[in-house]
């Protein structure tokens, strides 16, 4: 797992579900939270609502996850989620 971990980081336009399935699992498990509400379609405000955080701190968490995802793109984030499943 470590050294798939480390060559999926030196691969970095690589996609397949092996590869983000190990980077999914590198997600915390605020990140993964607010990724499946966004994956929902719940906007920056509502996920920062209904986990009591602020919106900015949402901000933050979906930019660190699209960077370990491999995504920038907030509409690819249910596709992404339901092949990891």
């Amino acid at each position: 797992r470590t050294r798939a971990l480390a060559l999926a980081r030196r691969c970095q336009g690589a996609r397949t579900p092996a590869l983000a399935g190990l980077v999914l699992g590198e997600l915390t498990a605020r990140q993964r939270q607010v990724v499946a509400l966004a994956a929902a379609g719940l906007s920056n405000r509502e996920i920062a609502e209904r986990l009591t955080l602020s919106v900015r701190t949402v901000g933050n968490h979906l930019y660190s996850a699209y960077t370990r995802l491999g995504t920038g793109d907030r509409g690819a984030l249910p596709c992404l989620l339901e092949r990891l499943a």
